[in-house]
């Protein structure tokens, strides 16, 4: 191969990568915000929230939001893929 038709194919391997990323964060990002947001509105100031449903909602706020940036990502490069 030519050091032309590399560079271009590591190039295009490199906006592929960043727009994964890019997309992922997206995703990460709004889920997480919906969350702390509907966590935010189901609060009560006169009931005491235990420990750990605490921990347990973060936590699940975390592998949430993991899963929609890891989703979001994957349908761009989908949609890149097809397009």
């Amino acid at each position: 191969m030519s050091a032309v038709v590399l560079a271009l194919e590591y190039h295009w391997m490199f906006e592929t990568i960043i727009g994964c990323l890019k997309w992922a964060i997206v995703g990460f990002v709004v889920a997480f915000s919906l969350m702390k947001l509907y966590e935010a509105s189901h609060i009560h100031d006169d009931i005491p929230k235990p420990e750990f449903k605490i921990r347990q909602s973060k936590r699940a706020a975390l592998i949430l939001s993991t899963f929609a940036a890891m989703l979001s990502a994957l349908v761009w490069l989908l949609v890149q893929k097809l397009g």
